[in-house]
């Protein structure tokens, strides 16, 4: 990209009036404009948004994004970005304006769909160069710095909505300190921001954070880092004419880590993780059955421990992660999913929000694992062709992938098992974790998958890709087995890519899916194939993509033997360009 620099005359006049011998730079480059297309035979135009998730596969819109850093000096730099507000403003809707009222003026939510101007992630950050203080950030941050399982990075779409303080120094020999306050939104605040009964006006929800400190220390070779986090959510007590209102803590949350990375031989890289979350509620007094965290007291534990190792066999090498993740696992400020934490692929994602019509063609990404609870795992704001987030919190087990490239075909395969730690009978319904999970399950999860490629030299190089999954989940609910659940997935997908002209990309690709279910002594089959075709358009500085796909299959939502027919065809097109 680009880079523009101004120096504005008016700024320039200002410093040297103030006798200042420093220069203000600006910065622009990332500004874009960027287009949204999206064409389906589910005809639904949401209001707040242009995106599959919230029921919609219909409407065309513009974003201008514009933004800016300004280096102060060498100390100093500032910056944000100017955004269009809404996804909404639809082209037909004429700037906003282009379906009035019969009676005449506009409601509020055709006004939201005007293409308004927002400020979004304003920051200052100082480099004040002292021995212990070596970086200040004041404002926003999408704070990658820390952890998925502590303070993860916020999803793109986000990505400007958590702001806070963010302080970092050297040590000795190399170590790091990290300390940050962050400003927890209220809807993940304990009980979704409302207190400890719903609706209450006496929280202090404006004025809570998450409090993290985090050390790394490198030690012969190897790379450690430690933290703490904590949480504490407040409500206002008795007022008092001479002292006020008192703050007394309702629900408080600590999350430790400590993790470790090195590499003992060669061709051998070790990677390990230790996690532990506690959530008081005080012995269950403000638990709501609708909350979004543990419902009383809960101590609970994750692990993870990675091994990769290049063998000695050209092109052969193994990857093997074993997982242990605390069904009371909590932090409220985990990574809700842009952050993949586990090594497998996950589940089926073909058959993403399945019995949704307009997700007939479930998601064309795979699922990434999070490390946030399912209560607030995001998935919403997304279109069919990203990748959805599955909750891990619960999991256990391991994954073995298995790499070989031979012949210039590289292929892998991929083998896990997942059990529960929420796997019990007659959990208590006013337990902890009530209002997170089921109070009755016997559950294990086995994936398979293999994959394989290769460029054939023909017609200037045809890319073509092969992959097979297989996922076996088993759910024996309670003692009989009258309500004992199977799903069985397996799908097989091609894809043949090639270089049509110099800056025009373009895929085919077939998938044929199938899922059995059985509940008891009912079962049912259902199977759909999908059709696609994915372009590629690169200028400099402009580009272009589109996912057309056709979508047609048979399904027994119900078990019965009756299987109904259902076609879908949906397509995402975008066009951006880059200054």
């Amino acid at each position: 990209m680009s880079k523009h620099t101004i120096k504005p005359l008016c700024v320039a006049i200002g410093l040297a009036l103030a006798g200042s011998a420093s220069a203000l730079t600006m910065d622009f480059s990332g500004t874009n404009f960027y287009m949204k297309f999206l064409d389906g035979t589910q005809q639904g135009a949401p209001t707040g948004s242009i995106d599959t998730a919230t029921g919609g596969d219909q409407g065309q819109f513009t974003e201008m994004n514009l933004i800016f850093k300004a280096t102060v000096s060498p100390q100093v730099e500032a910056g944000g970005r100017i955004q269009s507000r809404s996804s909404a403003a639809y082209w037909t809707e004429f700037g906003g304006f282009g379906q009035e009222n019969a009676g005449g003026g506009y409601t509020a939510d055709q006004i939201n769909h005007q293409k308004f101007m927002k400020l979004r992630g304003a920051y200052v950050e100082l480099s004040p160069g002292y021995s212990w203080l070596s970086q200040v950030r004041v404002g926003t941050s999408d704070w990658g710095m820390f952890d998925p399982f502590t303070v993860g990075k916020i999803r793109y779409i986000d990505r400007d909505n958590y702001n806070g303080l963010y302080f970092k120094g050297p040590i000795a020999a190399g170590s790091t300190w990290e300390l940050a306050r962050v400003s927890l939104p209220s809807y993940l605040q304990f009980n979704w921001g409302q207190g400890p009964v719903c609706c209450s006006t006496d929280s202090t929800q404006y004025n809570e954070a998450v409090y993290i400190a985090q050390f790394k220390v490198p030690v012969a070779g190897w790379k450690f880092a430690v933290s703490h986090q904590t949480f504490n959510d407040h409500m206002l007590g008795a007022a008092n004419s001479f002292t006020g209102a008192q703050k007394n803590v309702i629900y408080q949350n600590n999350v430790s880590a400590l993790k470790a990375e090195g590499s003992p031989l060669d061709g051998l890289d070790l990677r390990g993780a230790f996690y532990l979350s506690k959530s008081n509620t005080g012995a269950g007094t403000f638990g709501e059955t609708w909350g979004n965290a543990p419902r009383s007291s809960i101590t609970a534990r994750a692990y993870k421990l990675d091994v990769d190792w290049a063998t000695p066999v050209d092109g052969l090498s193994f990857a093997f992660q074993r997982f242990d993740i605390g069904a009371g696992y909590y932090s409220a400020t985990a990574a809700r999913r842009e952050s993949d934490v586990l090594l497998t692929e996950g589940t089926e994602s073909a058959w993403y929000n399945w019995g949704a019509p307009i997700w007939a063609g479930g998601a064309t990404a795979d699922y990434t694992q999070s490390a946030s609870n399912g209560m607030i795992t995001d998935n919403a704001y997304m279109d069919f062709n990203e990748s959805p987030a599955q909750s891990s919190v619960g999991w256990k087990g391991g994954t073995v992938v298995g790499k070989l490239d031979v012949a210039s075909t590289p292929m892998s395969l991929e083998v896990t098992r997942v059990g529960y730690n929420n796997n019990w009978q007659n959990y208590s319904a006013t337990g902890p974790l009530s209002n997170m999970y089921a109070l009755n399950q016997d559950r294990t999860t086995d994936i398979a998958a293999f994959k394989i490629n290769h460029i054939f030299e023909v017609l200037g190089g045809l890319d073509v890709n092969g992959k097979y999954k297989k996922v076996t989940d088993t759910d024996k609910v309670a003692a009989g087995a009258a309500d004992d659940m199977e799903t069985k997935d397996s799908g097989i997908t091609l894809s043949v890519g090639n270089q049509l002209v110099s800056q025009l990309y373009g895929t085919l690709s077939y998938g044929q899916y199938n899922r059995d279910v059985s509940v008891g002594t009912t079962s049912g089959k259902n199977d759909k194939s999908i059709i696609g075709a994915r372009f590629a358009y690169n200028l400099s500085g402009f580009e272009v993509g589109v996912l057309s796909q056709w979508i047609k299959g048979k399904e027994d939502i119900n078990r019965d033997g009756v299987q109904s027919k259902f076609y879908q065809y949906r397509m995402k097109a975008f066009a951006q360009v880059n200054f």
